[in-house]
């Protein structure tokens, strides 16, 4: 974290702990802690405009355990830290790609914290929270991954190709195994991803042999 997220965390603590969240210092962002896994929110400097302003970005986690601990045999992510750190459903952008851009300006760094921090707050309360509540469902999840086979969604279960058919396959498999079939289908047919096809194939069969 640096200063400016810093800052607006330390702002935003009040707020979040009365819905039962902590600022996970290791990792840098908010965490509540939950029996299926984790909610967090995260605080995000993107950095300078041309020097003129640094842009915040607010995102909001959802983390199934059920889905995640199988997800990470698969090779994608490294480190047991880093493991423990992956979502299920992520809310990119709670403001929303059109929204004004939340400014922090160095000339007057104090008073645009406060206002980011409120702005951040609000977002906070009427954006992630029902967010929060909707996908602790399972179903729900997997409802919104799997209605449009592999579509690069927001929310989404991941970026890259191999993130969203493996996390969108695993969620069919958990909660909807009809749905599992047409989903393998449209992987198998898209000729696209990080992978050579023959390494995305054989975890593909990885994922066809996993139990849940």
């Amino acid at each position: 974290m640096d200063r400016i997220e810093k800052a607006i965390c330390k702002a935003l603590l009040p707020t979040l702990q009365l819905h039962g969240f902590e600022l996970h210092k290791e990792w840098g962002y908010f965490v509540r802690k939950q029996a299926y896994g984790f909610d967090a929110l995260l605080v995000v400097n993107q950095g300078t405009a041309k020097g003129r302003f640094f842009e915040i970005k607010c995102h909001a986690e959802i983390r199934h355990d059920h889905i995640e601990v199988p997800w990470n045999t698969l090779g994608l992510v490294y480190g047991e830290d880093n493991q423990q750190q992956t979502w299920t459903l992520l809310y990119k952008d709670l403001a929303g790609r059109n929204a004004e851009p939340m400014k922090v300006v160095p000339e007057s760094m104090a008073a645009d914290v406060a206002h980011v921090s409120q702005q951040v707050a609000e977002l906070f309360v009427h954006m992630a929270l029902p967010f929060y509540a909707r996908f602790a469902d399972l179903r729900e999840v997997e409802e919104w991954v799997n209605k449009t086979p592999l579509a690069d969604a927001n929310p989404t279960a991941g970026g890259p190709m191999e993130d969203r058919a493996f996390h969108a396959l695993l969620l069919a498999k958990a909660v909807n195994p009809s749905r599992y079939a047409s989903i393998r289908e449209a992987f198998i047919t898209l000729d696209q991803g990080m992978f050579p096809r023959d390494k995305r194939m054989a975890m593909l069969q990885r994922v066809d042999e996993i139990q849940l």
